[in-house]
């Protein structure tokens, strides 16, 4: 079942952690822009659209139904949706970029293989997440029971997470 209870609840929350921390935020954007080819690409678990806009991405996904409207306002087609049933049909994207969607999903294997099902076979799956095994994973998996948002996460490893 999707956790979007709290995402729907605390949306202008989770915007507000991205201009508080603006440094980090860019960082991650830096990152991933080293990652995402040209391309259609499509986010899952989209939120408001904050990494989807930087990169041009104008298709998502997203199961919440008040951060989806946000990213629709701001040009992003979102489908309402989980990533493990993804609405599309296979081979529809050259990229598919998850960014801290992995621990939420309820099964984190069967997003990979949809995924997988929806880039073409020489396309890219681009999965942004905090390492449970980092110093931050490590952070963030001792207080998260204080943490809105990852009350109800689960963080992996980079070697749970690896595609072959």
């Amino acid at each position: 079942m999707p956790k979007t209870e709290v995402f729907d609840k605390y949306y202008k929350d989770y915007d507000n952690w991205f201009f508080k921390n603006e440094l980090a935020y860019k960082a991650e954007l830096n990152l991933i822009r080293k990652l995402i080819p040209k391309g259609k690409g499509l986010e899952v678990g989209v939120g408001t659209g904050k990494f989807a806009i930087p990169f041009g991405i104008k298709d998502g996904v997203e199961p919440s139904d008040k951060m989806a409207e946000i990213a629709e306002e701001k040009g992003i087609k979102v489908v309402k949706g989980v990533a493990e049933d993804l609405p599309y049909d296979d081979n529809s994207f050259d990229f598919v970029l998850l960014v801290t969607t992995i621990c939420f999903v309820d099964d984190p294997l069967k997003t990979l293989e949809e995924a997988r099902r929806v880039v073409k076979s020489d396309g890219h799956i681009i999965i942004g997440f905090v390492d449970r095994e980092s110093m931050i994973g490590q952070e963030y998996e001792k207080y998260k029971d204080q943490s809105k948002f990852y009350s109800s996460a689960i963080f992996y490893s980079s070697k749970e997470i690896e595609i072959k």
